[in-house]
């Protein structure tokens, strides 16, 4: 097989992917847009938009297939509908056109769950789409694109739309991150009411199912939702709870509805990830226990490392 490119690189998911296909034996080619400062010979920063350069890289690798994971204004706090407008969607389809006049053979798009209508039950991939917030709906509109050039020109995309990922190595402006790190200082956490109900799923789990997109003979122009599905949902509240609980720091480190609201927040967000159990065969490997087990203890042994550098 020829080489894969991996957009978004080094984000939280892509860095989780990279690492994961390289391991299985794939040729990987990394992109990245801001974060990276150096370039070699499988890592190269480009703008989507500039599909001169794009086409150079495809046309020397010759790629077999992508995935683009790379987005603007994943947190809330820099959101901006310039940034929104300029990567989820024009730079979005700039890329699927490179990757179209080169031929491969499959393209992995990585949405969101944000970009469903909000819904009082869980979401398959039939719910209509209506994004609560901007960010969401960037997505959606970006995938839209990547739909009609599946469907007019011929696109081989293959779209997956993860919910509420959490693991080692999360920005910590994020909630498990951020929740993580005051309890481990003794700081006091300052939440919302944390109503909110929500289908954490571990980021290897979605990397797992990202890499059966690969190869599942039937995926092509499918829509997966990834995610732990209604039996594993819980509110935002309990999940705080647990992770401070868990961690052994005293309940009263917990502020609920003392923190600032972010972007528009749906009171319900969980996926029926069926499609992807039928379909793909995949399933979630990781409990939420465990894998907030193994997230805590990521972030103290950075701790331990920063300590000692």
């Amino acid at each position: 097989m020829n080489p894969i490119l991996v957009t978004g690189a080094s984000g939280f998911v892509g860095s989780h992917l990279v690492r994961s296909l390289v391991r299985q034996g794939y040729d990987v080619v990394s992109l990245f847009q801001k974060r990276r400062a150096e370039e070699d010979k499988r890592h190269f920063r480009i703008d989507l938009r500039d599909t001169a350069k794009l086409g150079k890289l495809f046309g020397h690798f010759r790629f077999s297939a992508v995935f683009h994971l790379a987005a603007a204004c994943v947190s809330a706090g820099a959101e901006t509908v310039e940034d929104m407008e300029a990567v989820n969607i024009r730079a979005t389809a700039a890329l699927a056109r490179v990757a179209m006049e080169h031929g491969v053979e499959r393209f992995l798009h990585v949405g969101t769950g944000f970009e469903y209508r909000p819904q009082a039950q869980p979401m398959d991939e039939s719910t209509p789409l209506g994004a609560p917030n901007l960010y969401g709906a960037s997505k959606a509109a970006g995938w839209m694109l990547l739909d009609a050039l599946h469907r007019l020109e011929g696109l081989p995309l293959v779209t997956f739309r993860p919910f509420s990922i959490y693991g080692p190595g999360e920005s910590a402006a994020k909630l498990v991150p951020y929740t993580i790190l005051q309890a481990q200082a003794g700081e006091p956490i300052r939440l919302t009411l944390g109503s909110q109900v929500r289908d954490y799923i571990f980021v290897e789990d979605v990397v797992d199912a990202l890499r059966l997109g690969l190869t599942a003979t039937a995926a092509v122009g499918k829509v997966f939702n990834i995610g732990s599905g209604p039996a594993e949902a819980r509110s935002v509240r309990s999940m705080v709870e647990e992770i401070v609980e868990t961690m052994g720091a005293p309940s009263r480190l917990c502020w609920f509805d003392r923190g600032a609201h972010g972007r528009c927040d749906p009171p319900y967000l969980v996926s029926d990830p069926t499609k992807a159990h039928v379909e793909l065969g995949w399933r979630p490997q990781v409990g939420f226990a465990a894998g907030l087990a193994r997230t805590i203890e990521s972030y103290k042994a950075a701790a331990v490392k920063e300590l000692s550098a």
